[in-house]
């Protein structure tokens, strides 16, 4: 049986593993939780190394190979939320001030304010919801429709949207305006998508996660990841991504810079993935 090895995905992983375990090991002093999160991570390196050792024909593993990283974000979205309120620096007042130098106003507050249509409530907080679907079904999709190189390309750069937040956040944690002042209020907020995007956000928000907004950067990246091996769905998707970007914002979710941070790190990693998916596959190891 020739076993699968270590992939270039794998190596993104470990390389993140490594850098958030100095920073937990940087922070533990204020982190009670520390070992916690640490075992955590050596969890996830047991498990890269289990993968490594299945065989490359075994389907669900093959699977499983690919998307762990993606199954494993929201853990480390969590344990990121562990982290931030054990450090308790926020850096929302700078990220505030970003704000009104591009935008002149506190755009995350006053936008709904001003514009408090129902209509554009439903579509904003429908397209801020398309998030979970388009990136989980943006694998799936290249799974059962493309071949195996198209999945593991899609997973690669979905996995590297994700931490390369995830390491921005650990970073540089920002609250984001749902934490800093509140809910957005008033009947835009009350719409059936608005109250389930609420009770979502209060039951597994993680405070430190705002900047740049990971909904906007993983949601574009698995878009295109899916313009290669299936266009037409990425062109159905790609208007959804967008008003999403704009949804994060009109719903109060996070600030306006938040987005555009986010947006531009997508465009950013676009024609970055594919080269360092090439550099980290160099040398993949396969033995019988």
């Amino acid at each position: 049986m020739t076993a699968r090895g270590i992939t270039a995905t794998d190596r993104l992983m470990l390389a993140y593993l490594a850098a958030n375990s100095a920073i937990v090991v940087w922070h533990a002093g204020r982190t009670p939780a520390w070992a916690w999160l640490l075992g955590a991570n050596a969890l996830t390196v047991a498990l890269v190394a289990l993968l490594a050792r299945t065989g490359t024909k075994q389907r669900f593993s093959a699977f499983v190979g690919g998307a762990y990283p993606v199954l494993l974000t929201t853990a480390y979205y969590t344990q990121l939320g562990v982290l931030g309120t054990g450090v308790a620096r926020y850096h929302d007042a700078v990220v505030q001030r970003w704000e009104l130098a591009v935008f002149g106003s506190q755009v995350s507050m006053t936008w709904h304010q001003a514009v408090p249509s129902l209509a554009l409530s439903w579509i904003m907080h429908l397209a801020y919801w398309a998030y979970y679907p388009i990136v989980a079904g943006a694998l799936v999709v290249l799974w059962v429709r493309a071949d195996a190189d198209a999945f593991a390309r899609g997973g690669f750069i979905i996995t590297l949207a994700f931490y390369v937040c995830y390491l921005i956040f650990a970073l540089f944690p920002v609250m984001g305006p749902r934490h800093f002042f509140g809910d957005a209020t008033g009947p835009i907020a009350e719409i059936l998508p608005a109250r389930l995007m609420r009770s979502t956000q209060h039951g597994g928000s993680a405070m430190g996660t705002a900047f740049p907004s990971s909904h906007v950067t993983a949601c574009w990246c698995a878009v295109y990841a899916l313009w290669r091996d299936a266009r037409r769905l990425a062109l159905w998707l790609a208007p959804v991504a967008v008003v999403l970007a704009f949804g994060t914002v009109y719903g109060q979710f996070h600030y306006g810079v938040d987005a555009l941070a986010g947006a531009a790190l997508a465009l950013v990693l676009f024609p970055l993935a594919d080269p360092l998916r090439t550099a980290l596959g160099r040398g993949d190891s396969r033995s019988s």
